[in-house]
Parts: structure tokens; C-alpha cells; sequence
């Protein structure tokens, strides 16, 4: 009988393959496997291994899993060689890594994955993804990565994602036909959804105040979107519009912008016991702090302060004067101004409205035109929407089926390419909604 510390010295040793092998058998064979085991020795199942993180942050992004005694479970997915690689590479102390739900390691060791908000992150084994030809198989990858390679869908992962869609009523075309006419009615149905949340916040605030909290909101792009809509609460419409208003127009941009600067603490002079006081009595609340703005990473043009000041710049014109004079010209106010754009039926125009071009000397616009139809299709659209109590042939509506493509992201390039959506389907800003709507509902709705 061969000696057990014989036995051990044959046994091979992992190899040692680089994360982004890695992140490739996780994103070709995760979902393929039946199941895998926490270190709590719960089972989990991986439904689907999520989106490449492209930012700062986890390997992989809205990954969807069913455990064992939670359900369906969405999050992030980080990937590492040896599971204590998340220490070192600083990730317990990184508040981008508190939405990992689920850590992969080739080698475990004895202790938790610990997230920087308190929490833990259950860990699984990446070994049983691995085949005899994934050494030489390293070198490859670094081929493909390098040619831009991507790597179909399994077809086991479509269908299953497909069958979590069935259940929710929206089975796969059987037809060719049948793949426009589906994203069409997905794009329908978050239109309504968002003109919905639009119309339960109109019977709580006026619709100034619903429509500047979308437009802020969505302005702060994924990082600093909670900021943003905190930020539009301390800083509420009515008490900006006062203090412009005070002004004349041609400083009403400044006066906005040193406002919103001063109530999100990330003005020059945040740090002086002055500093963010406004006047009393317009209703403006608590400033927010510099800590909890998200700018590590981020791009300049992107920066909340950069953000900020195109707001106060796309707001501005929509001041009403204290004495409105309709012969005059003066707009009646946000909400008034920007539905009797879309009454006019014209994206162009409604589009011009939100763009904000750079100051003269400057290449990078505040607001630029794809952020601007943004901005039309996914806040201002449906805001109008709700106003007219979601008739079924509003004009926003019919604007919105009017709207050409808007710019890709990795959420719906990730959602057609795993769902295996025929290309050259999702061609209009409507069919690219529904690609949104059907990664939300494949995400558990969330």
C-alpha cells in the first residue's frame, strides 16, 4: 500500500493560472456546473456569472445565483487565485467591493471573506471549473484577449435564462419576426413602470420637484446616483428657484451652481465654518458631506462637481420670474417648459433642451447630446407620461416610440449577447428599454 505522504507529494498542485483565465472558465462554465458549495456547505447554483466589470470594482457584476436557503440571490462576483488575495489586494477595506455576494478562489484557506461594511461574502472553490488543457490553455487566452475574441453564450445558460423569462411571461420568439416585437412590448413595459413611480411620487410633491429629482438623479450616473437624489432633497426645487430668481438670468447658472456645490459639501471653501450656509427660510436641508461622493476612478468629465455644474446650467432657463409676463417669453417653469417640448413631438428639440455644450475654450460638453437623450428617454419622457395620467396615446409616449438609438452599454450589449438576441434587433431607444427591462427582471426584479 502506497504511503499516504507519498500520495500526497504525487498529488498535483493547482495550476497557477492568471485571474483573467479565470474570469473566462467563470464566465463560460459557471453556469454549466450543477452546483457548487459555500464554505458553509450550502449549495449554490449559478443561474447567470454576470457582466464583466469594466471600473473599479469586482470582476463580475449582477451575477445571478440561487442558494441554498435564500433564494435567488443578485450581486457581484470576485475572483481570485488564492482567497486571500482579497486582502491583499486591499479589497476589505474598498466600499466597491460591499456588493459581492459570492468570492471564487482556486486555493481556500481557513477564514472569512470580509466585506469593508461588515458583512461576509461566502466563498467557493473556482476547482471543479478546471480540465486537464486549462494550463496550456492560459496562453490562448491571452491570444484572444488580445484580438478581442469574446466568447459565444453556452446554450445551456441561455435557456436557462430564457426559462426564468418564461415564467415571468415573456417567452423566447419562436420566429424571427417575433425578436423586434418582443423588445418593442419590454420597452413598453419599463416605460410604464417608470411613468408609474413618477405618478406615485405626483400625488406626494408638486411636479417640478418629481421631474428636477429624475434629471439629478440620472445625472449622477451609476456612482453617484443616491448623492445626486439626496442632494435634490437638501436642495429642493423651490428653494433654488427662489434664490435664482432673485438674480438677473445671466447669473441665475452661477447662483445655481454655487448652491447645489455648497448643499453636496464639495464646494472650494466645504471646510470653513460658514461654508454651505443658505439663505433661511427657502426650505433647504442638511448639507451632505464630501464622503459620500463616489470619486475614486472617476473620469473628469464625469466628476460630481463637473455634474453639478452642467445641472446648474440645463436648470437655469427654466427659473420662472417672480411676475411671469407671458408676452415676454419667460418660461413657466420646469415642468411646463419641457412638457410642451415633447407636445411638440420633436426628439431633436427636446433633445437641444437638455444638451449643455462646453464654455467657449472647452472641448468636453457638460451635458452632451447622447447624455441628453438620456436624459429625454429615461426621466423626461416618462415624467410627462404620468402627467397626463398615462394615457394610452399620450404625446410622450409617441415621442418615445419615436426615438432613435441611444448609445449601447454594457448592460444591454451583456443582456443581447446572453440571451442570444439576433443582432441589429434592438435599433430603436424603445427596443434598447427593453433590453433593461428584460436584464431587471433576470436580475429578480430589482
Amino acid at each position: 500500500m502506497m504511503p499516504v505522504m507519498t500520495i500526497l507529494r504525487e498529488s498535483p498542485p493547482l495550476p497557477d493560472l492568471p485571474e483573467r483565465l479565470l474570469a473566462r472558465l467563470w464566465r463560460q462554465r459557471a453556469a454549466r456546473q450543477q452546483e457548487f458549495r459555500t464554505d458553509a456547505g450550502l449549495r449554490v447554483r449559478v443561474l447567470y456569472p454576470g457582466r464583466p466589470g469594466l471600473a473599479a470594482g469586482p470582476d463580475f457584476r449582477d451575477a445571478l445565483l440561487e442558494v441554498e436557503g435564500l433564494g435567488r440571490v443578485r450581486g457581484d462576483v470576485e475572483l481570485h487565485r488564492r482567497q486571500q488575495d482579497w486582502y491583499a489586494h486591499g479589497h476589505a477595506a474598498d466600499p466597491n467591493y460591499n456588493g459581492v455576494v459570492l468570492h471564487a478562489a482556486l486555493e481556500l484557506s481557513p477564514g472569512v471573506t470580509r466585506l469593508q461594511n461588515g458583512g461576509q461574502a461566502p466563498v467557493i472553490s473556482l476547482a471543479s471549473l478546471l480540465t486537464d488543457d486549462d494550463t496550456a490553455a492560459a496562453a490562448a487566452d491571452g491570444q484572444d484577449a488580445a484580438a478581442g475574441h469574446e466568447d459565444p453564450p453556452a446554450a445551456a445558460e441561455t435557456a436557462a435564462l430564457w426559462d426564468i423569462l418564461e415564467r415571468q411571461g415573456w417567452p423566447r420568439p419562436t420566429a424571427a419576426a417575433g425578436w423586434g416585437a418582443l423588445l418593442d412590448a419590454a420597452g413598453d413595459a419599463r416605460f410604464q413602470r417608470k411613468s408609474a413611480w413618477c405618478r406615485r411620487l405626483l400625488a406626494e410633491q408638486p411636479p417640478e420637484q418629481t421631474l428636477y429629482e429624475g434629471l439629478m438623479e440620472a445625472l449622477g450616473y451609476r456612482a453617484n446616483r443616491q448623492p445626486f437624489l439626496k442632494l435634490a432633497a437638501a436642495a429642493p426645487w423651490d428653494a433654488l428657484a427662489q434664490e435664482a430668481a432673485a438674480v438677473p438670468p445671466a447669473e441665475r447658472a452661477a447662483v445655481l451652481e454655487r448652491r447645489l456645490l455648497q448643499r453636496a459639501g464639495l464646494a472650494p471653501d466645504a471646510g470653513q465654518p460658514a461654508a454651505g450656509r443658505a439663505p433661511a427660510g427657502l426650505g433647504y436641508g442638511a448639507a451632505l458631506t464630501a464622503a459620500e461622493w463616489h470619486c475614486f476612478r472617476v473620469r473628469p468629465a464625469n466628476h460630481p462637481r463637473r455634474r453639478l455644474a452642467g445641472a446648474a446650467r440645463l436648470l437655469a432657463p427654466f427659473i420662472p420670474e417672480p411676475r411671469f409676463i407671458p408676452e415676454k417669453g419667460t418660461p413657466p417653469g420646469l415642468a411646463a417648459a419641457l412638457t410642451a417640448l415633447v407636445a411638440a413631438g420633436r426628439p431633436a428639440a427636446l433633445t437641444a433642451a437638455l444638451t449643455i455644450a462646453a464654455d467657449p475654450g472647452e472641448k468636453t460638453a457638460y451635458i452632451g447630446p447622447a447624455r441628453a437623450r438620456d436624459l429625454a428617454v429615461n426621466v423626461v419622457l416618462p415624467f410627462c407620461h404620468a402627467l397626463t395620467a398615462a394615457a394610452e396615446k399620450s404625446p410622450a409616449l409617441a415621442l418615445y416610440h419615436a426615438f432613435g438609438k441611444l448609445q449601447d452599454n454594457e448592460i444591454t450589449r451583456e443582456t443581447a449577447a446572453r440571451l442570444s438576441i439576433p443582432a441589429n434587433t434592438a435599433t430603436t431607444a424603445r427596443r434598447q428599454q427593453g433590453l433593461l427591462h428584460l436584464h431587471r427582471l433576470l436580475s429578480g426584479g430589482v
